[in-house]
This record gives C-alpha cells, structure tokens and sequence, in this order.
C-alpha cells in the first residue's frame, strides 16, 4: 500500500509539471479504455462482455474435421477418465490425476462403417491436490461450454475447466437441493438454451430395507456463463422415464450418458443401468442395458428404443459418456462403454450407432485397463 501510494504522489507530481495540452474529445478520451478492454478480454478467460450483445450468449462449439479423397470424414475426440481409487498419485502425497486421450474417428461416406484411431503418445496426466476424504480427479464427462473445455469431478463436486494438463476449478456444485454441504456427484453435463446442464443418476438411494434415504441425485443443475448455479427437481422427469423404458421403483435406471439435441428438439438418454429390483451392489455390476430413451422438450413424452436389438448382449458393460458425431444433425453417436466387475480390471469400449439405434461399429476396447467415463469432439 505504501509504494502504491508513493506511486500516486509522483503521478500526481508529474501531471502538475506537464504542460498544459488542448483538451480532448470524448471519442479520444475513450480510445485508452478501449485498448485496455481488449488487452484484458484477451487475457480473461471468463470475462462476461458487458458493452453491447446478449451478456448470457454463449461462445459457439468448434469441431476439427478432415475430408478424405473417398468421402469419407474424420473427425478429432478425446476421452477422459474416472479412476476411482487408482486417481491417487501413490508417488506424492497430495497428488490425484485423471487422463486424457486422443483419438480420431473416420466415418464413411455411406454412413454405413466408421474406424476409430488413437493417437499414440497422447494420453496425458490432468492433475490437482483438491479432494474430499482422500478422493478426486474422478471425471465423469466433457463438454465445451461458452470456449471453454469442462469436466466435472463426481468426488468433490469440482466443475474444472481442462487446459493443457491442468484442472482449473471454476464451480463448486453441492448435492441435492442445494443446502448441502457434501459435492454433487456429477455423472453427465449437457447445453440447452445457452445453460450448462449438470446431472447424475437420477435414482434415489434405499437402505437394506428398501426404505427411501436420498433423493438428492435426482436433483440437476443449471449454470450459465457466469458461474450462477440454480438446483432443479427432475424426481418426477426420472420417475416418469424410469415407467415409461418398464423400470418403476423400486426397480431404477442410472445415468451417465445424457445429451440434449438442438437440431433435433429432443432429450436423449442412454442409461448405464437398468433393474427390475432394488440395487444390489454385486448384482448392479451386470446390469448394463442398451435402452436409448428419447423426449419431447419439456420431458413429459418418452420414446424407448434398443441398441443394436432386443438382447443385451454385454451386461458387464454399460453407457458412461456419448456425443454426436458433427455434422449429421445429432443422427449419429459415438459412445463410450464401461465394465467395472469386481476380481477383474475395469475396461472400456467405444462404439459407433445411429438415432433409430443400428450398430455401425462394435464394440471396440481401449487400450490399457482404466475406465474413460467422457468423450467429446473437438
């Protein structure tokens, strides 16, 4: 404070011995705070443009793609994971990681066949010292919102911002309706009218005896740019999709894949889990589904297709991430499968299928046993 105010005095020095100048116009007294607006708009990743235009716009994705000689197009992705336990850093000691990987995807001209290629050398260690309780950096999906490339921490309730290898926090999102003190297990995020959406399971959590004890994951959040957080009740949205797909309780559907279509003006979910009977923890391990469950905007109306046909035909594995492949009118998915059977490694899968639910690409494993619970074009 004191050079600060030794700093003053000389300026204040300076302008009484500087020769008087004509006085300027308005337009010239403007021009150095303009220059100083845009040096630190270049600067400020989360500056909210305030002179002019719609203050809760958002930036617009950007998506890379390559056209091939034979029609076909390619398009850059990457994965993140969510490595429970193993995010732990054992060589220092307050140190968690999540990884990155990079791969490309070549979707045919025929829409019929689609390849997936991973970029050697390109997973990276995204790392923090943030934890609840001795866990964090479990991500559990991407989005870009507003320029920015976002993942959410489903341990401390953390939503980062990915640069490079660094997780920047940006916002703190607590459990249920808001008054909690405990994070918000973040399993999905997803953009509708310029808001992040943030959600999890969307299935209550029972005791022994069946007996309700939570509802919070079945409570959403909305963030807009600038980091404003508003808790929204969708108990009744999950209750009334779970009946619809011939889940009710206390049979339940868990979600980790949702994505909302501007083009096509619907809601999908692809649900990781689905039981006729209350959870179990061994038995849930091989309930993964195949169910896709689209509605209407204001989720009243849900229509329920099977992926690639009536039989499961791995139910150790189950959804945890999906986009749309750029440039098809949210027709065309690109997944992410995760198996997580306790006595064996977890693993992950990519696939490939369109909206009416026709497989275009298998089931293909990542290499490595960590499980990747995000996929996002980029």
């Amino acid at each position: 404070m004191l050079a600060e105010a030794d700093n003053q005095s000389e300026h204040e020095e300076h302008l009484r011995l500087r020769p008087k100048t004509p006085r300027r116009g308005p337009a010239a007294c403007l021009r150095p705070l303009l220059v100083l607006f845009l040096v630190i708009a270049q600067n400020e990743a989360w500056l909210i443009t305030v002179i002019g235009g719609n203050r809760d716009k958002i930036i617009p994705r950007t998506t890379h793609k390559e056209k091939n000689p034979d029609g076909s197009k390619t398009y850059d992705f990457i994965v993140i994971t969510d490595m429970d336990n193993e995010s732990k850093v054992e060589s220092e000691k307050w140190t968690w990681r999540a990884i990155t990987r990079k791969g490309k995807l070549t979707f045919a001209a025929d829409r019929k066949s689609a390849k997936v290629e991973w970029i050697k050398g390109s997973d990276q260690n995204i790392t923090t010292g943030l934890n609840y309780k001795g866990r964090a950096m479990e991500l559990s999906d991407l989005s870009e919102y507003d320029g920015h490339l976002l993942s959410p921490d489903d341990k401390t309730g953390l939503l980062y911002e990915i640069k490079n290898d660094k997780a920047i926090p940006w916002v703190f999102l607590n459990s249920g309706p808001g008054n909690t003190t405990k994070g918000m297990k973040v399993e999905w995020l997803t953009i509708k009218d310029n808001l992040l959406y943030a959600g999890g399971h969307g299935a209550e959590y029972r005791n022994e005896k069946g007996d309700v004890v939570s509802e919070d994951p079945m409570w959403i959040k909305t963030i807009n740019r600038r980091g404003e957080v508003k808790s929204i009740d969708w108990r009744d949205v999950f209750s009334r999709m779970r009946t619809a797909a011939g889940y009710p309780a206390p049979g339940y559907l868990t979600h980790e894949a949702v994505q909302w279509s501007e083009k096509l003006q619907k809601w999908f979910f692809i649900p990781r889990k689905a039981s006729l009977t209350p959870f179990v923890d061994s038995e849930d391990e091989t309930k993964g589904t195949n169910l896709m469950i689209k509605a209407d905007p204001d989720l009243q109306k849900f229509r329920v297709i099977r992926i690639g046909g009536k039989k499961v035909e791995h139910p150790d594995r189950g959804f945890s991430a999906f986009d749309f492949i750029p440039g098809f009118g949210d027709r065309y998915i690109a997944a992410i499968k995760s198996k997580e059977v306790d006595g064996s490694e977890p693993e992950s899968y990519i696939t490939v299928f369109n909206a009416r639910g026709e497989v275009i690409m298998e089931d293909q494993k990542l290499d490595g046993n960590y499980k990747f619970e995000g996929i996002y074009f980029v």
